[in-house]
């Protein structure tokens, strides 16, 4: 595709999103954006409305709160996601930790590290973004899948002070995509008006 009508299509739905979620709280914004992602096509290190990885889809739902950071799932599990005992209001998100060293294509995932994230995108509804393409799926139904694989499954609610202090100081946003980059300036003139 052209980049110039890539560049103008995502314009575009930005615009639409933005009037579709001006009125909704920072839970359903993200939960609106992970229910958007359905069917996004996996890629790994991605992170924008046409591709992404699981902690990339998590990352940018977390963009449309007005927050932007680009990190792994165990970046997320370990940093922003600390909150042990969400609350139904919180920002939740379920992670998928090794009970073992293991190898998943490139890379060596050791014991008690989080391989893959999942944003909780309602009541027992998660966004399982994995190849070829992201999914909504029931967390009852992935979890003996996962324990069966060795992995222990948590959900956590997100600290949403430790989210906005790496924001504010741009500290968690290690090669994000251009699109990305884009709807974080977007968000953030708007804040500003």
């Amino acid at each position: 595709m052209n980049e110039k009508i890539r560049d103008l299509k995502i314009r575009l739905m930005l615009e639409a999103e933005k009037e579709l979620t001006e009125d909704l709280t920072e839970v359903q914004r993200y939960q609106y954006y992970l229910g958007r992602m359905q069917f996004l096509h996996y890629v790994s290190g991605k992170e924008n409305l046409f591709e992404a990885d699981c902690s990339g889809s998590v990352c940018l739902a977390l963009l449309a709160t007005g927050c932007g950071i680009r990190v792994t799932a165990d970046v997320l599990y370990r940093k922003f996601f600390t909150k042990k005992n969400p609350e139904a209001g919180d920002i939740k998100a379920a992670f998928f930790i090794s009970n073992y060293d293991r190898k998943l294509g490139n890379r060596l995932y050791h014991e008690g590290e989080c391989a893959h994230v999942a944003g909780v995108a309602g009541t027992d509804v998660v966004l399982n973004c994995v190849e070829p393409y992201a999914v909504l799926r029931s967390l009852s139904d992935m979890r003996p899948v996962y324990n069966a694989m060795d992995y222990t499954v948590v959900v956590r609610g997100l600290d949403i002070h430790a989210l906005q202090k790496a924001s504010d100081e741009r500290s968690d946003l290690f090669g994000a995509d251009y699109e990305f980059t884009e709807f974080a300036e977007l968000l953030s003139q708007e804040k500003g008006a």
